[in-house]
């Protein structure tokens, strides 16, 4: 099982389209995928329509216990655990691991997708992460925010670029991700832009991305 934190303390990157994209293009490729909603704020809860779940990550990192059934199994094929704000609380570090050790299910990859802060849930994301995937564009936040991530971290980063991305500060993922006007109003709903429009370019730039995340990950 490998884990990933898609990871920005710049918001407004597409890290949560990114993280959820992922999911489901993993998912495609055969394998079994878990994604976490690590952010207090819960946009990834609230954009699969899971508005009051009963149990949160941060009931799990707390001590509930983890049962199959408490897995949120969605139309895109991978499972989910949803947050809440509750998640701003102080948890034990190792309680991520814990959690982790234990699922209920075998996973080939587990997604986390991490406030986009420098809080507790990142801290939490990078005692278990074997990899960060930051998305980055042209903007100085995000490029401050990839230089952040580099040094607070021993594993790996690696930068998924949006459109023409010219840096030497981190390894960069050799495909670039399409924005397009239509990502932001098709992610509205319960479903990733590439179950709802699967055919386009921008859906096609977040499958390649993917596929070369899970040859890093050795997942190919």
């Amino acid at each position: 099982m490998k884990i990933i934190a898609i990871a920005s303390p710049a918001g407004g990157v597409g890290k949560t389209t990114l993280a959820h994209a992922i999911a489901v293009a993993a998912s495609e490729f055969g394998k079994k995928t878990l994604l976490i909603d690590l952010d207090p704020g819960s946009a990834l809860t609230f954009r699969l329509g899971l508005e009051n779940p009963r149990l949160t990550i941060t009931d799990y990192l707390s001590g509930s216990k983890l049962a199959a059934e408490n897995l949120s199994a969605t139309s895109e094929r991978f499972d989910f655990i949803a947050a809440d704000s509750r998640l701003t609380t102080n948890l034990d570090e190792g309680s991520l691991a814990i959690l982790l050790q234990n699922l209920p299910k075998d996973y080939d990859l587990v997604v986390l997708d991490v406030a986009p802060s420098l809080t507790q849930p990142l801290k939490l994301a990078l005692t278990v992460a074997d990899h960060i995937f930051t998305p980055i564009d042209k903007s100085l936040h995000s490029l401050r925010a990839l230089l952040q991530l580099r040094a607070m971290s021993d594993i790996p980063v690696t930068a998924v670029p949006t459109g023409e991305v010219d840096i030497a500060a981190a390894p960069l993922l050799d495909v670039s991700l399409i924005r397009a006007s239509e990502v932001d109003g098709l992610t509205r709903n319960t479903l990733s832009i590439l179950t709802a429009a699967k055919d386009s370019d921008v859906a096609e730039s977040y499958r390649s991305a993917t596929y070369s995340i899970l040859e890093i990950l050795g997942l190919e």
